[in-house]
């Protein structure tokens, strides 16, 4: 097709600090080497992308760069005092996640948008959802990776604390918000089917204006590598350590099997919370686990090849990116039946009940001692690595669907 003139709009674009981060850095690079014009509109903190795209900065307060009510204070005496500074301020100082919920106005704001605006083939918006003018509605395509309508009752299931409770439905008010907004899209892209289902429940938009495409991925360092030896050492990759991630079901169910007999070993890949280091300590598990922070590629990959069983316990993800990395290094998988990740895992892996540490814990036995099983899902695994794609092919795909939309078919 020819070349297309892309505003990516993201109201944050760290590729360190999460999904959406990673996401915008590697669209952005594989649109460019299509040959398309790219400019990324961001909040802070910025994407970090090769010099030939464009980044704007759209300037934000950074209220949520830091927690401290003083500190937020500060800055907001810093700050011009209009409008949207008053309502941001009280907004975020009352408990909500303000960030999406003004993006778009401050994105209007910006000179260089209101000077180029007209001459974007495309807008995509990357789970902003924010309140957008009709000109980038015409052209609007939205990448929703997940609603975060299920971190909010994942989050809510797992406190018991009344006014806690009342501050995380604050938190996540921004979601009505969301919502309401997103019945102005063409078109949403989502990286799953199961993510297009909850899209449909959550949002109540329609089925047929979502399109699926599962998310590149680079593999080209996760090579299948062949294990010599079988040492009963489980892997899995939690990043954030929030209750989403469903570590604690892990813990329990090594726990569980370390009574039964089996010796295995876990690595965590992540940052852990006081609270799981304490079960750690009180299930007796020091000697067992092995946990690592912020990884290099080059290491993360290398804990991968040490690994021999990969575990996804994750109560919910829309495209689980580590499961996919696991299957990839040959490694065969235990997913949780939540979400993406029996989707993604095929029959690479063995699916267990997310809530239930004690089929977890047979599923892990299962694989332990189960060498003709073991075997089998690391051949599926080898087999399954050529299902996943990368960014230059999914940036080929999302060309047709912004194709119909610059012809008026949507």
């Amino acid at each position: 097709m020819p070349n297309l003139k892309i505003a990516l709009l993201s109201y944050r674009s760290d590729p360190y600090s999460g999904g959406q981060g990673i996401y915008i850095k590697n669209l952005s690079e594989a649109l460019h080497n299509r040959g398309h014009e790219i400019t990324i509109f961001s909040g802070n903190p910025l994407p970090q992308v090769s010099k030939a795209i464009r980044v704007e900065q759209i300037d934000t307060p950074g209220f949520f760069e830091t927690f401290d009510s003083l500190e937020r204070l500060k800055i907001f005496s810093s700050l011009e005092k209009n409008r949207i500074n008053f309502l941001d301020f009280f907004e975020t100082f009352t408990g909500t996640f303000t960030e999406p919920v003004f993006f778009g106005e401050r994105l209007v704001k910006n000179k260089f948008f209101q000077e180029s605006v007209d001459g974007f083939d495309i807008f995509h918006d990357n789970q902003s959802i924010s309140s957008y003018p009709e000109t980038v509605l015409k052209k609007l395509v939205t990448t929703l990776h997940h609603p975060i309508h299920v971190d909010k009752e994942i989050d809510l299931a797992s406190e018991m604390n009344f006014f806690s409770k009342l501050s995380i439905k604050r938190w996540y008010s921004f979601l009505n918000f969301q919502k309401k907004n997103l019945r102005a899209v063409k078109k949403v892209i989502s990286p799953s089917a199961s993510s297009k289902k909850d899209i449909c429940r959550y949002f109540e938009y329609p089925s047929e204006n979502i399109s699926v495409i599962w998310n590149g991925i680079n593999l080209d360092d996760c090579k299948f590598h062949q294990r010599e030896k079988f040492n009963s050492n489980f892997v899995t990759i939690i990043s954030s350590d929030v209750p989403l991630k469903n570590l604690k079901t892990l813990l329990k169910a090594l726990h569980l099997l370390k009574q039964e007999g089996p010796s295995a070993n876990l690595t965590i890949i992540g940052d852990l919370r006081e609270d799981n280091k304490k079960l750690i300590k009180n299930l007796g598990l020091a000697n067992e686990i092995t946990y690592k922070s912020k990884l290099t590629r080059a290491e993360l990959i290398q804990s991968l090849n040490h690994a021999d069983i990969g575990i996804a316990p994750s109560s919910y993800e829309g495209f689980g990116f580590p499961l996919v990395e696991m299957i990839a290094t040959g490694l065969p998988v235990i997913v949780s039946d939540k979400a993406s990740l029996p989707e993604l895992a095929g029959s690479a892996g063995l699916i267990f009940n997310s809530e239930d540490s004690i089929d977890l814990k047979d599923k892990m036995k299962e694989l332990v001692e189960n060498d003709i099983l073991r075997n089998k899902l690391t051949e599926n695994s080898k087999l399954r690595r050529d299902d996943f794609f990368g960014w230059d092919e999914y940036a080929k795909k999302l060309e047709g669907h912004y194709k119909e939309i610059i012809n008026g078919n949507i």
